[in-house]
């Protein structure tokens, strides 16, 4: 498994508008190559973590295009540019 795990700081007077802007994306996010889950969390008032996983890095880098366009839907409400990390799986249960 491959995972990518983006932190966001977005205004959060807009979190319903988030939620649904994350609701609209659904079927787009299920539609991503290999991808085998995606977590939202809010880790504070204003900030997010979203992980995603993907059977293989190959389907990461294939899905890569469209995480750009799904996350630049989101760049009206980011106060920060998003901090983005990826790498293979070593733990999971």
């Amino acid at each position: 498994m491959y995972c990518r795990v983006n932190h966001i700081k977005y205004d959060a007077s807009k979190k319903n508008e988030v939620i649904s802007l994350l609701e609209s994306q659904r079927e787009t996010m299920m539609g991503l190559p290999g991808i085998q889950s995606v977590c939202t969390i809010e880790t504070a008032p204003g900030e997010l973590t979203s992980i995603a996983i993907y059977d293989t890095k190959e389907h990461f880098d294939a899905a890569t295009p469209e995480v750009g366009k799904i996350m630049g839907g989101f760049a009206a409400f980011f106060t920060a540019p998003p901090a983005g990390s990826e790498g293979p799986t070593i733990f999971y249960f």
